[in-house]
């Protein structure tokens, strides 16, 4: 009797010790480092597929913004439920990739949301997908997009251009909602490879999250908004080799 008193204590302190590691665990935030976001616009679902399986290797994860979703076949539907199923953001770039400033100056702020955001969140709801983050198509926001669009969404992300100093961009987390992604696409004037590194350098050494966003992922870039794999490669390396962190865009809510 006294065996079987025992061994029942022994299990409810076991039991209680799991269930609070478990929500220990669940509620932890996550431990900040030096590290990128990195984004994709657009619907190129089976060339971020293909991205994603050369990028696997290091461990990688990114927020792809999605457009066009009610035109998406099933398979690519699969494909973004497997990298969401992977550790990767899928977010949101509105329904039809309309320009939001034009839009709403011409239609108004009502029209946009009835035509871009609230069709697009209840399809994207419904294969599965919390969406939570919006990405601007073509880039351009004004203040009074990003109060409207707020309403809807947790982060919001804009571009930046250029190659000013390290010091001097603007595509890094500040702890604002809003954030600025600089492109990675071959097109850009501002591409360069050993660029894109010198912003990571300087993220590792100051403590900061770059953030970068492309479009279609290639092989050989030949077109604009192409990203080639191994640009992609050469910013994962850097990453893994230097002990930093990937993060989606949720993430960053979630940095301690």
């Amino acid at each position: 009797m006294k065996l079987n008193y025992f061994f029942s204590i022994v299990f409810i302190l076991i039991l209680f010790s799991c269930n609070h590691e478990e929500d220990t665990i669940k509620g932890k935030k996550i431990e900040f480092r030096g590290g990128v976001v990195l984004t994709f616009d657009d619907d190129y679902v089976d060339d971020w597929n293909k991205a994603n399986s050369i990028l696997a290797q290091y461990n990688w994860k990114a927020t792809f913004f999605v457009t066009h979703f009610d035109k998406l076949k099933p398979q690519e539907i699969q494909e973004l439920k497997n990298l969401q199923n992977k550790g990767n953001e899928i977010a949101a770039h509105g329904l039809n990739h309309q320009h939001t400033v034009l839009f709403v100056k011409e239609n108004g702020a009502d029209s946009f949301i009835k035509q871009e955001i609230n069709p697009m969140l209840t399809l994207m709801k419904n294969d599965g997908f919390n969406v939570t983050n919006f990405s601007y198509p073509y880039g351009n926001r004004t203040e009074e997009t990003d109060k409207l669009l707020f309403q809807h969404f947790n982060f919001l992300r804009g571009t930046t251009y250029g190659s000013e100093a390290p010091n001097l961009q603007n595509c890094y987390y500040n702890k604002s909602k809003l954030i600025y992604g600089l492109g990675l696409d071959n097109s850009y004037p501002h591409f360069s490879v050993p660029y894109f590194l010198s912003l990571l350098q300087y993220a590792k050494e100051q403590n900061k999250v770059v953030i970068f966003y492309a479009h279609k992922t290639v092989p050989k870039a030949s077109k604009n908004y192409e990203t080639e794999f191994s640009t992609l490669t050469e910013i994962c390396k850097f990453v893994k080799n230097n002990n930093m962190k990937f993060y989606t865009v949720s993430d960053l809510d979630k940095i301690k």
